[in-house]
């Protein structure tokens, strides 16, 4: 097993509103392996995002709050650093891909002015030098003619061309760890694949490891080596991508993977659908969050809140049916 490069430990954010304290992430532990790619699933609004926000500390405050927690990346606690002190870690060695890039890039700078920035910054270069890097990161990227679309603003480039750049940016300093936060989500199919091909070229040229968001698991069958399913601010299920995909254990996971359209030339079949709706987490039930909409729960489910545990060899399930149902066989 290689080791961890990233380690997030019981870590809770909070927001605090007028009508109450949502806990958007609440007690998430999971490990980045150096050189792999963790992928982090679920629904929207299930904390995936505030996750990655959280590592690299960019919740704004007010009204979000990291309660409590510890995220060592290459053995620091990057919580407990100062500002000034994470400022050399966010771009230089922690890149981020955010979800949508015609937001997250200025619309006043050109592509090259903002790639040159970071490089500027983080490894004191020159302007003339960095541009001429932006172009090279741009090759990279395989955008084509790249000394010349360094001069273009984001509104000239196409979403999938915009999203290279983004990528571009968040390797410009040749981090460690890249967050990926859905890379792919707003891409046509055959986009889609082109960029996560380039994310695992990009990998392993590079010695890079990444956390991968998303809600679509044909992405992490595709990119990941470990998956972590989010539901309602909590990891309900952690383990290898290949054993979820094999033996999928939490209700909720195996929800997700039925309600996935089979084109398989068998007979026709209805598609499944998990019931209910996400409980608001202004007014989150007691006992396990999942329970209004599981069809396995039993009287233990309503009444307390079953934890993460690894019940079958390396395979974390938060579940107190399948706890049961493996108990005595490690």
């Amino acid at each position: 097993m290689a080791e961890a490069i990233l380690e997030v430990r019981d870590l809770k954010t909070h927001f605090y509103t007028p009508d109450g304290v949502i806990k958007a992430v609440d007690g998430v532990s999971l490990s980045v392996r150096r050189g792999t790619v963790l992928g982090i699933v679920g629904e929207s609004g299930c904390g995936k995002s505030i996750t990655a926000m959280s590592i690299l500390n960019l919740i704004p405050q007010p009204p979000g709050k990291i309660v409590s927690g510890n995220v060592f990346f290459e053995g620091r606690d990057l919580l407990g650093l100062k500002e000034s002190e994470i400022r050399h870690i966010r771009g230089a060695k922690i890149g981020m891909i955010f979800q949508e890039p015609m937001t997250a890039l200025n619309p006043v700078f050109t592509i090259g002015e903002q790639i040159a920035e970071a490089l500027r910054v983080h490894k004191g270069m020159g302007r003339g030098g960095a541009m001429n890097r932006a172009a090279e990161l741009l090759d990279l990227v395989n955008i084509p003619s790249a000394k010349e679309r360094i001069k273009d603003y984001p509104h000239q480039l196409s979403g999938g061309m915009r999203q290279r750049a983004m990528i571009a940016m968040a390797i410009s300093c040749t981090p460690s760890l890249v967050i990926a936060d859905e890379p792919t989500t707003a891409l046509d199919v055959t986009v889609q694949a082109q960029v996560l091909e380039l994310l695992d070229e990009l990998m392993t040229k590079m010695g890079m490891s990444m956390i991968l968001i998303t809600h679509d698991f044909g992405v992490i069958a595709e990119a990941a080596d470990d998956v972590a399913v989010m539901y309602a601010g909590r990891i309900v299920e952690y383990t290898n991508t290949e054993t979820l995909f094999k033996s999928p254990l939490h209700p909720y996971t195996k929800g997700l993977l039925d309600s996935i359209p089979r084109f398989d030339g068998k007979k026709k079949q209805r598609l499944k659908a998990i019931p209910g709706v996400v409980p608001r987490l202004l007014n989150l039930p007691e006992g396990c969050k999942f329970l209004s909409r599981c069809r396995i729960a039993v009287d233990q489910c309503k009444r307390e809140e079953p934890l993460l545990k690894d019940i079958c060899k390396g395979h974390f399930v938060r579940c107190w049916v399948r706890e049961r149902d493996y108990a005595g066989r490690n």
